[in-house]
């Protein structure tokens, strides 16, 4: 039975990314792999339950020291690695540690890439600055690797420098997987324009672990909200979706309520949005599994306009409940609905296009409804995590 390493490091916060990591490695297990996972960064307690029943679950560590303790960690975790046939980067691993990665074994190293770092290449995915796009960067940056070396990295005197030195380890780093995969059709042409690797990339979507939903009553269409859900950062779009339902509600005043599922450093700035726009929104923060459940069964549709989002785990969950979604026309989401038929496609920086196709969905409650069957109906047979595994377990065999 070939040994397989689960790597993924969950940089700031554990959202879908992370979710995925943990079923490829419990999927993979089933699928003839002797798996460890080897897990860093926060983690919900029901999914590290999910995967320790399954596979072991060792730590990982970043790849740039704070203390000589963290090195001894380093050099005992790639110590470990070594024994290993093959190597899976699930999403993502601190930059330096991937290099070390790729120095040591990076024959037997394939990548399963949601997106390149985009604190490195954010001007690449969205042509825009990260400064301007990303507020969440520096203070990720200060938790995981300390405030000395983030005010080296991000000082205005050393932050161009430091950029093009961690970019050109991270294109050496990407040329020298055996592999690399994409979530998406979009993560692999940011892959080649950023990497320019000669053997192509391969694209295995991501899936939903359907034995998560056991209880699922599809076609029940009585509901009284929209919902979004997604933490409130710069890149899930929350402002524009707020002047969007505004127009809304002033076209359907008593039918409309949004419903808000997340939280993050935006929270505050979102909260007086609603209020100086006087909207009919309400925020739920730190929601059970369950609950999150509970509410893409009872809402109408979801909105998801994300701005140039890899793929979207949201769409995929509003589906397994018969929902149909409002997603990003840029990005990978879009990749996930097919226009009119499970949902709809909109410009992400249009708020009136938004509200157009929300108010569309409103009015017509029997489309709303079909619209969700079919979703339902696409995500059972294409997004599904079996399916998806077995792809990258055929292209783990060949490398072993």
């Amino acid at each position: 039975m070939p040994r397989l390493a689960v790597l993924h490091y969950a940089l700031g916060r554990f959202g879908g990314a992370a979710k995925i990591a943990i079923l490829q490695a419990v999927y993979l297990s089933r699928m003839g792999f002797n798996v460890e996972m080897f897990y860093g960064g926060p983690i919900l307690d029901d999914w590290k339950r999910k995967a320790m029943e399954r596979v072991p679950v060792n730590s990982l560590p970043l790849g740039l020291p704070k203390s000589l303790q963290d090195a001894k960690n380093i050099i005992m975790t790639l110590k470990e690695l070594r024994a290993f046939d093959a190597i899976l980067v699930s999403y993502g691993v601190c930059p330096f540690f991937a290099f070390y990665l790729t120095m040591f074994f990076g024959r037997k190293v394939i990548w399963y890439c949601g997106e390149p770092l985009r604190a490195l290449w954010e001007e690449y995915v969205s042509m825009e600055s990260y400064k301007g796009l990303s507020r969440t960067v520096e203070p990720t940056s200060r938790v995981l690797y300390g405030k000395t070396y983030s005010s080296l990295f991000l000082s205005r005197r050393l932050y161009n420098a430091s950029i093009h030195i961690i970019r050109t380890l991270d294109r050496r780093t990407a040329k020298s997987y055996r592999k690399i995969i994409a979530n998406s059709r979009f993560t692999g042409k940011i892959i080649d324009q950023l990497y320019s690797r000669n053997d192509g990339v391969i694209v295995v979507y991501p899936g939903i672990d359907l034995a998560q939903y056991p209880n699922v009553e599809v076609g029940k269409c009585q509901a009284d909200f929209i919902l979004a859900v997604g933490a409130m950062i710069p890149m899930k779009n929350h402002i524009t979706l707020l002047k969007a339902f505004k127009k809304l509600q002033r076209q359907h005043k008593a039918q409309t309520k949004l419903v808000i599922v997340g939280d993050g450093p935006l929270k505050s700035e979102i909260l007086s949005a609603i209020q100086e726009l006087n909207l009919n929104v309400e925020l739920k923060a730190n929601v059970t599994e369950e609950e999150l459940f509970a509410y893409y069964m009872k809402c109408r549709f979801v909105v998801h306009v994300a701005l140039y989002e890899p793929f979207g785990l949201v769409p995929l969950e509003a589906a397994v409940f018969g929902k149909p979604a409002i997603v990003s026309s840029v990005g990978g989401p879009k990749e996930i609905v097919v226009n009119n038929q499970t949902g709809l496609l909109v410009n992400p920086f249009d708020p009136e296009e938004i509200s157009n196709a929300m108010s569309y969905l409103v009015r017509n409650k029997k489309r709303t409804c079909e619209m969700g069957l079919k979703a339902h109906k696409r995500v059972i047979e294409e997004f599904n995590m079996e399916k998806s595994s077995e792809r990258i377990a055929e292209i783990l065999r060949s490398i072993i």
